[in-house]
């Protein structure tokens, strides 16, 4: 999910909370609070720990809340791991240490004493996009049979990995979210058993359809028409590198104001707040 900034830039609580709800009633089957959506890399400490506890007790246990706790250093993302299953966070969602790129081994060591300091599960990050680190399919596999990870959030948008994934770990170890929308799909099709989706803090109630019809009703072709109907807004959070100003102005375009990104990010301009209106008509989110 998103987190919600004042018009000064100061973290705003109430319109997170606020946020909250909109997802739950969406449909949401849980929150990730404080990932790259959040802007996890643009708050302090502080700021996250103050988000995430906010989130949590919004919940209130409707649904299941993972905390983004990721840190290029092993000992901040320990620090805000403990803080997250202390205040009642079900689970972390940890990208890789980024700006250093580790080695394999680092990487293991890097999950493997983090696995050792919390109780709650552990949803790897694998986002090459952004943390330039890229976890192999037999890393992955290995991690998760020693009970380091539990989860696998594969965000790069290549389902081959999702494929061998799947087969090497037996379907099971580790457990296939896929977090790149446009092809969300294709990935529920060959094995992921859900999806991490920045899109959603939009369009979480077409999502939560599509998600039905694909995985409760098994009726692909419904799937596939939602599917459909929500790829133009996925290719344009997704191909432009803005998602999160394309995220806060469709926001805005719905009533739903939850402040700008955080510069550096400079929000939607008028040609793109203009495309994004066109899109948000196609799907029935406002009117023309």
């Amino acid at each position: 999910m998103i987190t919600a900034f004042k018009p000064n830039e100061d973290v705003d609580l109430e319109a997170t909370r606020e946020h909250v709800e909109f997802l739950i009633e969406g449909g949401a089957h849980g929150i990730i609070v404080c990932g790259s959506t959040g802007e996890f890399f643009n708050m302090t400490i502080k700021e996250r720990k103050k988000v995430i506890s906010a989130v949590v007790d919004q919940v209130n246990g409707r649904v299941p809340v993972i905390a983004g706790t990721a840190d290029c250093s092993t000992r901040v993302v320990i620090e805000l791991s403990r803080y997250a299953e202390d205040v009642g966070a079900d689970g972390v969602l940890i990208v890789p240490p980024y700006y250093y790129k580790p080695s394999e081994r680092e990487i293991y060591e890097h999950y493997r004493l983090i696995a050792e300091k919390v109780d709650v599960p552990i949803m790897l990050y694998n986002n090459p996009g952004t943390s330039k680190v890229h976890v192999p399919p037999d890393l992955l596999v290995k991690m998760a049979e020693e009970g380091i990870i539990e989860y696998v959030k594969e965000t790069h948008g290549d389902v081959a990995y999702v494929h061998e994934i799947v087969l090497k770990g037996g379907g099971e170890r580790p457990v296939v979210f896929f977090g790149r929308d446009e092809n969300a799909f294709e990935a529920f099709t060959v094995g992921a058993v859900g999806w991490v989706s920045g899109a959603a803090n939009v369009t979480i109630r077409l999502q939560r359809q599509l998600y039905d019809a694909f995985f409760e009703k098994r009726d692909f072709e419904e799937a596939r028409r939602i599917y459909f109907k929500l790829l133009p807004w996925f290719l344009l959070t997704e191909r432009r590198g803005r998602w999160l100003a394309y995220i806060k102005a469709a926001l805005k375009l719905m009533g739903l104001d939850r402040g700008n990104p955080r510069r550096p990010i400079l929000p939607a301009n008028e040609k793109e707040v203009e495309e994004i209106k066109r899109v948000l008509e196609k799907l029935g989110l406002i009117e023309g």
